[in-house]
């Protein structure tokens, strides 16, 4: 969708797709993303848009021990039963499957609590180069003001949050703000809920978006 009027975004890089949660161990990173989004965004915690449990077995091809990576599979199998699995990827050109495979649950808002206790009590994770296990969750939401507790008018386009719960918590972000430009009313705003986010909010991020001349595409400029 063409911007109707500029707005203002927060989001990552071509060249860095996540970046790190705040908190250290699960349950105080599920904290702190709970706080924001009761608090800064009108997004119903109970039911995300998608919910999403990976495992994957170990990258033995490059001397990753299988046993630790196995036994949280058969976990994840014990509770949820049975997912998908299918190869990492393909080698090229003979679009061979690789020997290490990932297996996804797609899991419902029901299994929220239940899959956040679960891979908060298999902390600490061990360290493999993929997973071993993730948590994958995301919402889509509209900013609110934190005082009047209502939505911010003229938001074009839903925020989001790409969130994964795994040995190193991180999330991919999009936060769009109703504003012209980034003046005096933006930049209050801006400090009313920095705190309240659950990420480092590295301002060099933030772009004015708008419509180009011809209306065909949206152009960014820093601020």
């Amino acid at each position: 969708m063409i911007a109707e009027r500029p707005y203002i975004i927060y989001t990552l890089p071509i060249s860095r797709t996540t970046q790190a949660l705040t908190g250290g161990k699960i349950e105080k990173v599920w904290a702190n993303v709970q706080r924001f989004l009761t608090t800064c965004t009108n997004a119903d915690l109970k039911n995300p848009n998608s919910i999403y449990l990976t495992g994957f077995t170990a990258d033995e091809d490059h001397g990753e021990k299988p046993y630790p990576a196995e036994q949280l599979l058969k976990k994840i199998q014990d509770v949820f039963g049975t997912g998908t699995t299918e190869p990492i990827g393909y080698l090229y050109p003979a679009n061979t499957p690789l020997r290490q495979t990932k297996t996804t649950w797609q899991l419902t808002a029901k299994d929220l609590d239940k899959a956040i206790k679960f891979i908060s009590e298999l902390q600490p994770l061990p360290k493999y180069n993929l997973g071993p296990i993730e948590l994958i969750i995301s919402y889509d939401f509209k900013l609110i003001d934190t005082n009047t507790r209502t939505e911010l008018p003229n938001q074009q386009y839903a925020s989001s949050l790409l969130i994964w719960l795994t040995g190193s918590n991180c999330v991919s972000p999009s936060l769009c703000f109703p504003f012209l430009q980034p003046d005096t009313e933006f930049w209050n705003y801006i400090e009313s809920i920095e705190t309240l986010i659950p990420f480092k909010f590295d301002r060099k991020y933030l772009r004015l978006g708008k419509a180009n001349k011809k209306g065909t595409a949206n152009m960014f400029s820093k601020l």
